[in-house]
């Protein structure tokens, strides 16, 4: 059955074959486990986790827009988190998870082509309370910078140590 099937596929022409992998949005696209996008989102985890908010900062575009759960910020709304955590000796730990990175062929309606997504555990500590949360994120990439980002996390976790 399988060997009917991959030949059924390889005898397909392929222009057909495109057509099936076709997004709704017309849209073709691979998805990789390593590229410069990927160790920028790496780098930007890393600065984030270790306080550092230049380098976290040199990572997005002037202009990025965060979508942190239902609440949409700027750069600098965005980097308030490093004053919250410093002021409330808050430390972060943080285990990378899968990071991929979709590649498309065309843009989208914002001229993106490259969406880099990942999963990340993060554990906050506050003397000797810790609490964790997991962080789906889905990055836009353009011209080397983070130009978009969506967050989806409980925010449960942070906000008990701020209090």
């Amino acid at each position: 059955l399988f060997v009917l099937a991959g030949s059924i596929f390889a005898c397909t022409k392929k222009e057909d074959r495109a057509a099936a992998s076709t997004g709704a949005n017309g849209q073709n696209g691979i998805t990789i486990d390593s590229s410069a996008n990927t160790d920028l989102v790496r780098k930007m985890i890393a600065a984030y986790e270790s306080g550092d908010s230049a380098a976290y900062r040199s990572t997005y575009s002037a202009d990025v827009v965060f979508h942190d759960n239902l609440d949409s910020m700027g750069i600098d709304g965005n980097m308030s988190m490093f004053k919250v955590s410093a002021d409330k000796g808050i430390k972060i730990k943080v285990i990378v998870g899968p990071v991929w990175e979709n590649q498309f062929d065309k843009p989208n309606a914002k001229g993106y082509t490259n969406f880099v997504m990942g999963y990340t555990t993060f554990t906050y500590t506050k003397v000797d309370k810790s609490a964790k949360t997991v962080i789906f994120a889905v990055d836009a990439i353009k011209d080397g910078k983070q130009v978009e980002e969506w967050l989806v996390y409980d925010r449960t976790a942070f906000a008990e140590l701020v209090k």
